[in-house]
């Protein structure tokens, strides 16, 4: 499965690089700045500088020092993902310069696959998210916005070893010109394995500590061209191609490992691909500016279904998934300033997602669902004094599905189209924001937000246990939230936020049901359906302090409580959100004895997880502590050496599949 290097041109080419400082500032939609009066007091930011010195390789990693966001793993499909105040991923649209880069037909990313080398900053909305996002964001956003050059020439290059066989290689070099810019950034990471914890008793498909099945590579190459004909336009575009592979490591655990379904799961992703394009423009049109973002991009995913784990037809191919999705549209925003303390913003947004699974049987039987999504955005702010804004937004958004077709019994052919239906939402939002000292501002803020249902929520069988449900409604949340940030005393930052969210008409999965037109899928009197119904209640706060205590010490300091429950369902004893810890902690401590050394010890905890609504399943409370040391023996050359999962905790997110154990890794990078 390893794929050939693609670096060793590149890497010749800069062999003297690295540190692109600056983030795409193009690639924002919050605005965070407390010189704008549309900044969103409530926006988390994780710098590149964090990003290094946890040697967070994926965005899954370098997100864990966000309050209130959580690491998920999906384990029947082998993808990492985040859980943002109890919100599941597809209900948390991920971005990548502001473009819209989930799949089209279930709103998932497996983030696993995205690498931290070219990105410069990650944005986290949770509360009040801006309607210059556009649809969907009812659990939140997340931004990953990419590097920018400043400097005639600058870059860097770097490569590494880990545990499990995996090596990591990356390049990154750029150019700022008075009229121009560009950048290049190309990646390659692959890993044969990794290890369980010593503590894992082996059960389930797994022998050993040696993890079955868990092979994966990716690379990755970022280029981004940019006009600058003066002070206050820009235009930009920016081509990203990701390939990537990897198995799904099988079911490891005694409880239910005879139970077939996904407990006897063995997929191989033989390719998960993605190509984006897109162009970023903004103009000023005397003191007011016309942003657009226009984009195309494409996922292909090809899945070989093989026999059962650990018996003679493991490697057997029984049966082939292959999805060719894509999806394009624009962003048309307006920053209007009406007077010296006004600005409104509007913003247009129009998204069009095309899923095809290709048939193996015929090729006039390849499957499409297609649907469109209109976003209408506003937001105006208001500078009522040097201490109070107050910002007003809302947007009203629309999907409507424009393509459904279902196959003949024989999967042979095109047999027809169910039923296409539309959903809507108004969203309003405010969020005032007091300004007390220059050190100490309060906000509050008051969200109502929605999410569309997907392709898949309303015409997939999932392997023909699900009757389909063409007409559901938007899910949607209002959250109530109120937060401080403080710099105390000097070098002491602390932020605070407590908040309480309410949600209706969530889609949720209704067992038992009875089905008798095969049309719709699943048949019998055993199927489920997704179903409008579940309200529930995501309460909690989230606490922060940064500290720089002198010149050689500095720290993080976090804590989250968040009591998720569901207050009412047609599920049979359903009460809790799955996959979310009531209380978790971080703390991460940089130690620097002499200028040329950091020591960073890094401690994880979080409580258990509900593994099913009910509560009768959970994984435990665990506690992860990390270390890294780095060397620079002159300015642009640092060498690091890390162990992650230092005390070789044992732990795992889903029942059966167990996280890594103690590893370790080096690396080395170079910049100028």
């Amino acid at each position: 499965m390893r794929k050939q290097l693609c670096l060793g041109v590149m890497l010749s080419l800069v062999a003297s690089s690295v540190l692109l400082a600056e983030t795409f500032e193009l690639g924002k939609i919050e605005v965070t700045s407390e010189k704008d009066i549309s900044a969103n007091p409530s926006v988390e930011v994780v710098t590149s500088e964090t990003i290094k010195e946890t040697d967070a390789k994926t965005v899954v990693d370098a997100l864990q020092s966000t309050p209130g966001v959580y690491a998920d793993y999906a384990g029947a499909r082998g993808e990492s993902k985040v859980r943002v105040r109890g919100f599941s991923s597809n209900r948390v649209p991920i971005y990548v310069d502001g473009i819209p880069i989930y799949v089209p037909y279930d709103h998932n990313i497996d983030l696993g696959r995205f690498k931290t080398y070219d990105i410069g900053e990650i944005d986290v909305s949770k509360g009040y998210v801006s309607p210059m996002y556009g649809a969907n964001t009812m659990g939140g956003a997340i931004n990953l916005i990419t590097k920018q050059p400043t400097k005639e020439l600058e870059g860097e290059v770097g490569v590494g070893a880990f545990s499990g066989d995996g090596y990591e290689e990356y390049a990154t070099m750029g150019t700022k010109q008075e009229l121009y810019y560009g950048l290049i950034s190309v990646s390659n990471v692959s890993r044969d394995y990794y290890k369980i914890s010593s503590d894992y008793d082996p059960a389930g498909h797994q022998d050993g500590h040696k993890r079955s099945n868990s092979e994966s590579g990716d690379k990755k190459l970022n280029l981004k061209v940019g006009y600058t004909p003066n002070s206050t336009d820009e235009y930009s575009f920016n081509y990203i191609v990701q390939r990537g592979d990897k198995e799904q490591p099988w079911y490891a655990s005694a409880q239910g490992s005879t139970g077939g379904g996904v407990y006897n799961r063995n997929w191989d992703w033989k390719d998960w691909d993605k190509t984006s394009y897109y162009i970023i423009t903004k103009t000023a049109i005397g003191e007011h500016f016309l942003k657009t973002r226009w984009y195309y991009d494409e996922f292909y995913n090809k899945i070989l279904f093989k026999g059962t784990p650990q018996t003679s037809a493991q490697n057997t191919v029984t049966e082939i998934s292959e999805y060719d999705d894509n999806t394009f549209g624009g962003i048309i925003e307006g920053d209007i300033k009406i007077a010296d303390n006004h600005l409104l913003k509007l913003s247009v947004s129009q998204k069009y997602d095309n899923h095809k699974d290709i048939s193996s049987k015929s090729s006039g039987a390849d499957l499409k669902d297609e649907s469109k999504t209109l976003s209408l955005g506003a937001e105006y702010s208001w500078q009522m004094s040097d201490k109070l804004t107050w910002t007003l937004g809302g947007s009203y958004d629309k999907n409507e599905v424009t393509k459904a077709e279902y196959r003949n019994n024989a999967g042979t052919r095109i047999a027809g189209e169910f039923p296409k239906y539309d959903s809507d939402a108004f969203n309003p939002q405010t969020i005032l924001s007091y300004q007390a000292t220059k050190d100490l501002m309060f906000y509050g803020s008051v969200s109502q937000k929605s999410n569309m249902p997907t392709l898949k929520d309303r015409y997939s069988s999932r392997f023909g246990d699900y009757i389909l449900n063409p007409d559901l409604d938007a899910e949607q949340s209002t959250t109530y939230e109120i937060g401080t940030d403080w710099a105390f005393v000097e070098d002491q930052h602390a932020k605070v936020a407590l908040f309480y969210t309410k949600t209706k008409d969530y889609i949720a999965s209704v067992s038992g049901l009875t089905n008798t037109n095969p049309a719709l899928g699943c048949t019998g009197t055993n199927c489920s359906q997704m179903q409008n119904f579940d309200q529930e209640e995501h309460k909690g706060a989230e606490v922060s302090l940064n500290s720089q205590w002198n010149e050689q010490l500095r720290s993080t300091l976090s804590y989250t409580y968040i009591d998720a429950t569901i207050e009412d369902s047609k599920t049979a004893n359903a009460k809790y959100t799955t996959d979310t810890p009531k209380h978790s902690y971080y703390a991460s401590l940089t130690y620097s004895p002499i200028h040329s050394v950091d020591i960073t010890p890094i401690v994880r905890h979080e409580g258990k997880r509900y593994s099913n609504v009910s509560g009768s399943e959970e994984s435990s409370s665990y506690t992860v502590a990390d270390i890294r040391v780095a060397y620079r023996p002159i300015k642009d050359l640092e060498l690091a050496v890390g162990i992650k999962n230092l005390f070789d905790e044992y732990y795992y997110y889903n029942n059966g599949y167990a996280q890594e154990g103690r590893n370790y890794y080096a690396n080395a990078r170079y910049s100028f």
